[in-house]
């Protein structure tokens, strides 16, 4: 009998683990003590390392940070219903921020917040989080997000990407967990900040709780690029990029526009398949097409499965191989850049306060591009800041002077 107990725990075990597999994809960290090993100790413990999670195994390190002072209840510690967040705060400005770092890039990062509401007989606040996610070269996404709206109610942040849930209602407890997820995107960090909203009642605030559990994703991201670059050498055009991390890759499909609309395929390179160490790539476009070339990477799994790389610009004639920005002063509403590469992203136009201004970039005839900002520039004194491969980031002056 004795046997057939220990046989049937550990069925029991391995039908869970395999459950646990298909239910969360191939990462999972439960954050609740439903378990017989609590992952979260000990009780109150700001800082938390959970090694060798997933398949591929990855490393998750979470930071508590903030007024950790105003904890009570021994929190952070693991509930039945996750992990325990206790607060007993006194101002508004009183918040705890919740970090958790990959050591991977995931993907379809999942978690669930148990408590989100207005405020409970013994409380005077209004439970609060915000939702921060970053990818690998910190680039915030903005997450999905569903809850109860009886509940609570949900709002950007300072930026588009940060997701804002405020309790909406009192009494009786909520018991829909509120569910976060970055559908298709690759996070290296989670923030969530967890405080008060404007909506409290009189009095001194008091004692609120979230549960936050279910942290889960489905795989690492396959391709970790760490640059990608381009440059003239004479009429021809080298292209170099490095990867930190690969799985299941098949190769590189190098792409070239003229007009940042049709690519065309002019190279192909096979990839390491499998790695987590640095490795370096390079392609020779030796007949570019005159004027600007547009290229970028499709990196092809074995599955079949591909993403494209951000967009480079190079111009092959080595004349051009100064940034110029033209006309210059400008009238504000269309202004041409002439240059030897640019990486299409870290291009940006800003205010003498450092205030971004959205802008439309076309494709030129010649070997420029131009930058069409969405409104109008008002007269006065701009900066066009680029990334270059050896020099970093560069600022030039653009007067505007309709």
């Amino acid at each position: 009998m004795r046997n057939f107990i220990g046989c049937m725990r550990g069925l029991i075990i391995i039908v869970s683990i395999l459950f646990s597999t298909l239910l969360f994809g191939q990462g999972f960290i439960d954050l609740s003590s439903g378990n017989e090993t609590s992952p979260w100790s000990p009780d109150g413990t700001l800082t938390k390392t959970f090694s060798n999670v997933g398949i591929p195994p990855i490393t998750v390190t979470a930071t508590v940070g903030g007024f950790t002072g105003r904890f009570n209840n021994s929190t952070p510690r693991t509930d039945p219903r996750g992990l325990w967040f206790s607060m007993n705060l006194t101002s508004r400005l009183q918040a705890v921020t919740i970090n958790f770092t990959f050591s991977e890039p995931v993907s379809n990062l999942s978690f669930s917040v148990l408590g989100i509401d207005r405020d409970l007989s013994f409380s005077n606040y209004q439970d609060r989080i915000a939702i921060e996610g970053y990818d690998d070269k910190g680039i915030g996404v903005a997450p999905t997000v569903s809850y109860n709206p009886v509940y609570a109610f949900l709002t950007d942040g300072t930026a588009p990407h940060i997701k804002v849930v405020s309790g909406f209602n009192a009494d009786p407890f909520d018991s829909t967990p509120t569910t976060v997820t970055f559908r298709n995107s690759g996070i290296k960090t989670l923030t969530i900040t967890y405080g008060t909203g404007p909506d409290i009642r009189f009095g001194g605030l008091t004692t609120q709780s979230i549960f936050l559990t279910g942290l889960s994703w489905s795989s690492i991201v396959p391709v970790q690029l760490i640059y990608f670059r381009g440059k003239s050498e004479a009429d021809r055009v080298r292209l170099n990029w490095a990867t930190a991390t690969e799985i299941n890759s098949s190769h590189f499909n190098v792409e070239r526009s003229t007009d940042l609309k049709d690519f065309t395929t002019i190279g192909k390179i096979t990839s390491a398949g499998d790695s987590r160490q640095r490795i370096e790539y390079n392609f020779l476009d030796e007949a570019p097409l005159p004027g600007v070339n547009y290229y970028r990477l499709k990196q092809v799994d074995k599955d079949g499965t591909s993403e494209l790389s951000k967009i480079i610009a190079v111009n092959p004639d080595t004349d051009a191989s100064k940034f110029v920005i033209y006309p210059n002063p400008s009238d504000g509403q269309a202004i041409k850049l002439q240059f030897n590469n640019l990486e299409l992203d870290g291009l940006r136009l800003v205010t003498m306060l450092g205030q971004e201004i959205p802008f439309d970039i076309q494709a030129g005839t010649s070997n420029s591009l131009s930058i069409h900002p969405q409104r109008t520039l008002e007269n006065g004194l701009y900066f066009v800041t680029y990334l270059t491969p050896d020099r970093g980031r560069v600022t030039q002056k653009l007067w505007v002077n309709r």
